[in-house]
């Protein structure tokens, strides 16, 4: 029963700690735009991708040329 007496205060400072991070937070303008920042990551990817096959093209194109009548293997990214 005398533990009672130390988590209560415990846990009402954890909880006022938990508050102040919160307002922290929304006044820091942290909830903004939630959306933009994940999506940014995959456009920089296609982007990233784009420059990487205009400059290695011949290479790639080489790397690619069906050997002895194969059809050549299709990559899964080709599509975007």
């Amino acid at each position: 029963m005398e533990i009672v007496f130390l988590l209560i205060p415990l846990a009402l400072l954890f909880l006022g700690g938990a508050i102040a991070a919160l307002f922290w937070a929304l006044r820091k303008d942290q909830f903004d735009d939630l959306d933009n920042a994940a999506w940014r990551v995959v456009f920089e990817d296609r982007e990233q991708r784009k420059k990487s096959r205009t400059i290695n093209g011949a290479k790639q194109e080489k790397a690619d040329a069906p050997v002895d009548g194969q059809k050549p293997q299709e990559s899964p990214h080709d599509d975007l």
